[in-house]
């Protein structure tokens, strides 16, 4: 009998717990706003157009914790269509845009850029340029509270990257902020102080010094690839490589370690 009531006491008390997730669940469920839909609905000024190249040439100011740059996107036109929408998350801030060296003129909407004009004919592959600048949005609590990161290393130098799978990749760059579309490929032109290392996705393309205290690091992936998965990872990094002898083939694995975690 004292198994049968403390059977029912730990059932009532369960039933009473459950409940009570429930309610607060329900007292917590956030309504749709105007910039979830636009955010969330892949919609006439979206589906029109299907990404197939994303060429991010990005500029980290990181004394002042700003980032400028522009976003060659290419796209093929599926129909025809007058309106295509950029996502560009606020801070942030869309400065311009370009087709074939015009000036195409836009409206903006909460996080988003209604861009004018774009009467590509169907089935044609075009480019957009995208120009942008302005101070991201700090990840508090990353990865779950998304945006920039701006650090330091144990040996105090800078060390930055974002986090953006949650939050989507238009908090730092101009895109096209939906995962029902990604690029095909993507190169990356990260320019930092010259005293830093950038990795990216894909293979190492390259590294310019400009002369002016910066240097670009090049990177391109030749895959598909969320959008969010494009980051770069900023600071004093080392690099060694080696290869590996496999039944198919050589492999060639390259690592790129913060400088204090080489040994």
């Amino acid at each position: 009998m004292k198994q049968l009531v403390k059977a029912f006491f730990i059932l009532n008390s369960s039933f009473l717990i459950f409940n009570g997730a429930s309610a607060q669940l329900s007292h917590q469920k956030k309504a749709f706003t105007h910039a979830d839909t636009v955010r969330g609905t892949y919609g006439p000024s979206r589906d029109w157009w299907n990404v197939l190249k994303y060429d991010l040439h990005v500029k980290f100011n990181i004394p002042d914790s700003t980032i400028s740059g522009y976003n060659i996107i290419q796209l093929k036109a599926l129909k025809k269509a007058y309106l295509l929408q950029i996502d560009l998350q606020e801070p942030m801030i869309l400065d311009s845009v370009y087709s074939d060296k015009k000036r195409l003129d836009f409206k903006k909407d909460g996080n988003a850029y209604f861009v004018e004009g774009t009467n590509f004919k169907p089935q044609t592959t075009n480019y957009i340029t995208v120009f942008y600048h302005g101070k991201p949005r700090i990840a508090r609590r990353p990865p779950w509270d998304g945006g920039l990161i701006w650090r330091k290393s144990k040996d105090f130098s800078p060390w930055v990257s974002i986090a953006c799978q949650g939050l989507g990749a238009s908090v730092w760059y101009p895109c096209k902020d939906h995962q029902a579309d990604e690029p095909d490929s993507a190169e990356m032109h990260i320019t930092i102080p010259d005293t830093l290392s950038c990795v990216g996705n894909g293979r190492f393309r390259g590294k310019k010094n400009n002369g002016d205290g910066t240097a670009t690091y090049n990177w391109a992936v030749t895959n598909p690839i969320n959008s969010y998965n494009l980051i770069p990872y900023i600071g004093k990094y080392a690099h060694f490589s080696e290869v590996y002898q496999g039944e198919k083939g050589k492999l060639d694995m390259d690592y790129w370690v913060l400088q204090e975690n080489l040994e």
